[in-house]
C-alpha cells in the first residue's frame, strides 16, 4: 500500500515556513519532526505539533510547547468619542506597576504561567491615563502590547511572493533589491507560461530563477547562465521545489559558454581501483552533462531572456542576445535606472527590437481601518527598474 500523500496546502516534515510573528517581523524555518522551534521572547513549540496543520492559520504557543488555534482579530471598530488627549502626557508615573512587577509578568508568561492576555490587561487597568484616552489611541496602546507580549505565530508557505516579501525586508541586497511588485511585472512582461524554454541570469541569489520554475507548470526549462563551476541560488532551497521541478533547471557557467567539447576518450589502466573506476565515471556523467547543457543552450529560439545581473547589463544582453527566438521578450532588472541607461539607448538604436521601454514600479502600502484607512507612514524606497524589449525575428535574405 502506497503512502498517503499529503495536500499540498499542509505543512509537511521537512518544509520551510514563513513564520510571522506578532511583532510582524518574520523568520524562515525548516520543520523537522522531533525538532524544536525557537520564536526568542514569543515562546518555543514542538515542530510535531505543526506537521499537518494548514498553512495561514494562526496558532498560540502553550505551556510545554504544545499550539493550539488563535483566532484572530477582526476589523478594529473603536468608535469615534467626545474623548481627546489634550490632557494627557507623556508620565512614567502614570504606569502604576514597578519594573519589577512588570519583569516578573514577562518571565511568568515565557514559561506559560501567564497569558498575554493577562499582561496587557494588568496593564492597561493599572495605567491612570488609559481611560482618558480615545477609543482610537486605546485600540493603538492594546496593539503595541500585542505586538510584545502575544506568544502567537502565523505559519506561511514559501511561496514566491512571501519569499521576496521576506528577504526584501530581512536583506534586500542578497535579492539585489527587487520587490515583490517588480517581481510580477518582469514575469509578466517576460510572459513566463507553462513549458516555454527561459534563458535567465540572476545574480540574485536565485529568487528570480525560483520565480520562473514556479511559472512553468509541469513543464518547460529554465537555463541559466552563472558565476563559477557551481551556482549559487540559495533562495531556491527554501522554495519546498517537487524534484521533477528542480530538475527543470539546467545551468551553465559563464566560463563554458563558448566551450568546444572533445569526445570524452579516457580509458582505464588494466589495474585500475574501483576508485579509478568511480572517478572515470563521475567524469563521464560531468562530460556528458556539460555537452548536453552546450547542446541546449546552441539550439537557441528561447521564448524569453531574462537578466539581473550585477555586471554591465550590455555586455550580458550582447552575448545572449543570439539565442532569443524572434517574437520574444527581453527583460532586464537593476536596482538603479543608471546602470540600465546604456542598455536602453543601444536597444532604442538597434534594428533588432521594438517596444523598448524603461519603467519603475511605484507601491504605497495603506492602513485599511474603519474611519482610519491612509497611507502608512513608512514605505520603502524603490522596488528596482524593468529594462524591456521585444526581439525581431531575423529576416530571411
Amino acid at each position: 500500500m502506497e503512502p498517503m500523500q499529503l495536500d499540498p496546502t499542509l505543512i509537511k516534515d521537512g518544509d520551510f515556513v514563513v513564520i510571522r510573528m506578532p511583532s510582524t517581523n518574520s523568520k524562515i524555518v525548516c520543520i523537522k519532526s522531533g525538532a524544536t522551534v525557537s520564536l526568542g521572547k514569543f515562546g518555543s513549540f514542538k515542530a510535531d505539533a505543526l506537521i499537518g496543520n494548514t498553512f495561514g492559520h494562526t496558532f498560540e504557543i502553550e505551556k510545554g510547547g504544545a499550539i493550539k488555534p488563535h483566532k484572530q482579530a477582526g476589523f478594529d471598530n473603536a468608535d469615534i468619542t467626545e474623548a481627546n488627549n489634550k490632557e494627557i502626557f507623556d508620565d512614567p508615573k502614570a504606569q502604576k506597576l514597578s519594573f519589577e512587577e512588570i519583569e516578573s509578568l514577562k518571565a511568568k508568561s515565557l514559561a506559560g504561567d501567564v497569558s498575554a492576555q493577562e499582561i496587557i490587561a494588568s496593564l492597561t487597568e493599572n495605567n491612570e491615563s488609559f481611560a482618558r484616552k480615545t477609543e482610537f489611541s486605546k485600540s493603538k496602546y492594546i496593539k503595541r502590547k500585542q505586538k510584545k507580549f502575544m506568544k502567537s505565530f502565523l505559519p506561511m508557505e514559501t511561496t514566491v511572493h512571501n519569499a521576496c516579501d521576506f528577504f526584501f525586508e530581512a536583506n534586500s541586497q542578497k535579492i539585489r533589491g527587487i520587490r515583490t511588485d517588480t517581481l510580477s511585472q518582469l514575469l509578466s512582461l517576460a510572459n513566463v507560461y507553462s513549458d516555454a524554454r527561459i534563458l535567465a541570469v540572476d545574480d540574485g541569489q536565485g529568487l528570480v530563477i525560483s520565480a520562473l520554475l514556479s511559472r512553468l507548470g509541469d513543464g518547460g526549462q529554465v537555463f541559466a547562465i552563472h558565476d563559477g563551476d557551481v551556482h549559487n541560488y540559495d533562495v531556491m532551497r527554501y522554495m519546498n521545489f517537487s524534484a521533477e521541478c528542480k530538475e527543470r533547471l539546467k545551468a551553465l557557467s559563464w566560463s563554458k559558454l563558448y566551450h568546444e567539447m572533445e569526445p570524452f576518450t579516457e580509458e582505464l589502466a588494466k589495474n585500475a581501483t574501483e576508485d579509478d573506476i568511480n572517478g572515470r565515471e563521475r567524469r563521464m556523467r560531468g562530460h556528458t552533462k556539460l555537452s548536453d547543457n552546450l547542446r541546449n543552450l546552441r539550439e537557441g529560439e528561447f521564448d524569453a531572456l531574462v537578466i539581473s545581473t550585477n555586471y554591465n547589463p550590455l555586455s550580458v544582453i550582447k552575448k545572449l542576445v543570439p539565442y532569443l527566438g524572434g517574437s520574444r521578450m527581453l527583460v532586464v532588472y537593476d536596482q538603479s535606472k543608471e546602470a540600465l541607461l546604456e542598455s536602453f539607448a543601444w536597444l532604442r538604436e538597434s534594428c533588432e527590437f521594438l517596444n523598448v521601454q524603461l519603467t519603475e514600479s511605484w507601491l504605497r502600502e495603506y492602513q485599511v481601518l474603519p474611519k482610519r484607512t491612509h497611507p502608512m507612514m513608512g514605505m520603502s524606497g524603490g522596488g528596482g527598474f524593468l529594462l524591456s524589449a521585444i526581439h525581431l525575428a531575423p529576416t530571411e535574405d
